[in-house]
């Protein structure tokens, strides 16, 4: 029998001093659904709000598009999938404007954290943090996926066989 091929990487690469795999990172999601008719609603019965909810930024963004009641529930969206990746929700002395969607160059959406929300992110050990919006049929959807570093020391999950779990019950 011919001999197997090279390995694609080393023998232990990536592995501790001591053979050990190295602790895996850890993903934390979020997502949110919001309808356009309700935040647009909400903006104009309740224009205090909007300063309270967006930054300048966001608005000024928002209010330059044709539609701007969907890009404004997408930017609700995602603040609310960002606070769920943290586990949170909103926390005392979290703010919504702590959490900012902005747009690259590319206009993918980006998010930025301040304050209290990202003192959280940072105590999660965040890495990095990703977003995805859509909107359509009157609904805005986001997606927010946040990486963190491991912690040290990595402990596997214990399998559960809570009832609840098993059966796919969510209780959030």
């Amino acid at each position: 029998m011919p001999p197997s091929p090279r390995p694609l990487r080393k023998q232990g690469a990536g592995r501790s001093p001591d053979g050990a795999a190295p602790p895996p990172l850890r993903v934390r999601t979020g997502m949110d659904l919001a309808e356009v008719s309700r935040v647009e609603e909400l903006m104009s019965s309740q224009p205090e709000l909007r300063e309270r909810v967006f930054t300048a930024r966001e608005l000024a963004y928002c209010y330059r598009r044709k539609r701007a009641g969907e890009h404004l529930a997408g930017r609700w969206a995602a603040k609310e999938a960002v606070l769920k990746s943290l586990g949170t929700g909103m926390g005392p002395r979290m703010e919504w404007t702590d959490i900012e969607v902005v747009n690259d160059r590319a206009g993918r959406p980006r998010v930025r954290l301040y304050g209290e929300v990202e003192a959280v992110a940072q105590s999660l050990g965040m890495a990095s943090i990703d977003i995805s919006l859509s909107h359509s049929g009157g609904l805005a959807v986001a997606h927010a996926v946040m990486v963190c570093e491991p912690t040290a020391p990595y402990t596997a999950p214990a399998h559960t066989t809570d009832t609840a779990e098993a059966e796919g019950d969510e209780t959030a």
